[in-house]
C-alpha cells in the first residue's frame, strides 16, 4: 500500500547540499530526499540543514560519533520522533514524491512502508509465528492460509526459515540473540515495506550472529532500500553502497562508500574513518 502524499515537491532549483556529493545511483531512482532539514528537541538543535538523497534499491550507511544525529535522522524517516515532546522541524523529507511531514500524511501508512529494526532484538512475548504475522494481524487479516504463506516467506527472506520452521508455535523468546534479530527483520518485512531502517542492528550481537545479519543485508538489498546506522566502520564498508558521515548534527560528506573510506574529500571524514577520533 502506497502512502498518500498530499504536497507537491518544491522546484528542482532548491538547495540540495554540497556540490561534492557523488553517491552511487540506484537503478530505480530516488527513495528518500532530505532537503534542508533541521530538527530541534525543545531549544536544543539536533540536526542542521541536512540535505542528501537516498537511492532506491541500495544500502545507505549513516556513520558518525555518538550524538551526531544519525539515529535522530533515521527515526525521522518513519516519523518515530513525533512521539517526543517539544519536537520541531524545518525543511522537507520526501518519500514517493511527497513531503512526509505534510499536514494530512497518514503516519500509520507511512510506517508500514518503512520497516524498522532496532538496536536490540525486541521480539514480542508470543510465538515465532505470531511475531512474524503481527503486522497483518493489526491490519485485521485473519485468513490462515495467507498468514502462513506470509510467515514462511518472511522467515525465508530473513534467512531464519530452516531454523524456525519446526518451532513456529514456540515462544520467540527462546531464540538466540542473533535469531531474535533476524526474527525482528522477518516481522519488519512481513508488512511488505519499501524501505528497511536499521538502527545499529548488530551492536548487541556476537561476531557470528553479526556476520549472518550482514549476509542477510546483502540479500535484502535486492528487494528493499536499506538505511543502516552503524558505529562499526568495517561493517559500513562491507555492507553499504553509499555512506553519509555526520558530525554534530551536520552532514559532512556523502558519497559512494568506497570513496568515503578510501578517498574522502573532507579532512574530518578522513580523520573519523581512520580512527583519529570517534
Amino acid at each position: 500500500m502506497k502512502v498518500a502524499l498530499t504536497e507537491a515537491a518544491p522546484p528542482a532549483a532548491a538547495a540540495f547540499g554540497p556540490p561534492s556529493i557523488h553517491p552511487r545511483q540506484g537503478m530505480d531512482g530516488e527513495a528518500i530526499q532530505i532537503r534542508n532539514f533541521n530538527l530541534w528537541y525543545g531549544k536544543a538543535q539536533a540536526l542542521y540543514d541536512v540535505s542528501f538523497t537516498i537511492e532506491r534499491g541500495l544500502v545507505t550507511a549513516l556513520i558518525g560519533p555518538s550524538g551526531c544525529g544519525k539515529s535522530t535522522l533515521l527515526r525521522c524517516f518513519n516519523r518515530m520522533n513525533d512521539l517526543i515532546d517539544n519536537l520541531r522541524i524545518e525543511g522537507r523529507i520526501e518519500f514517493d514524491g511527497g513531503d512526509i511531514y505534510a499536514p494530512r500524511i497518514d503516519t500509520i501508512a507511512l510506517r508500514k512502508q518503512m520497516g524498522m529494526v532496532f538496536q536490540k532484538p525486541n521480539p514480542f512475548p508470543m510465538s515465532i509465528f505470531e511475531n512474524v504475522v503481527y503486522p497483518l494481524r493489526i491490519d485485521g487479516i485473519r485468513d490462515r492460509k495467507l498468514l502462513e504463506e506470509t510467515c514462511e516467506k518472511a522467515l525465508q527472506g530473513a534467512a531464519l526459515w530452516n531454523e524456525a520452521k519446526d518451532r513456529l508455535h514456540a515462544s520467540a523468546l527462546g531464540l538466540s540473540g542473533g535469531q531474535q534479530q533476524r526474527l525482528c527483520i522477518a516481522r519488519a518485512i512481513a508488512g511488505d515495506p519499501e524501505v528497511l531502517l536499521m538502527d545499529e542492528p548488530c551492536s548487541a550481537l556476537d561476531p557470528i550472529a553479526t556476520a549472518k545479519i550482514e549476509d542477510l543485508i546483502d540479500e535484502l538489498r535486492e528487494r528493499y532500500t536499506v538505511v543502516i546506522v552503524t558505529h562499526n566502520m568495517q561493517q559500513a564498508a562491507r555492507v553499504s553502497d553509499n555512506t553519509a558521515f555526520m558530525y554534530l548534527g551536520r552532514l559532512i560528506e556523502y558519497g559512494e562508500t568506497e570513496t568515503i573510506f578510501n578517498n574522502p574529500l573532507n579532512t574530518r571524514t578522513q580523520d573519523y574513518v581512520t580512527g583519529r577520533f570517534g
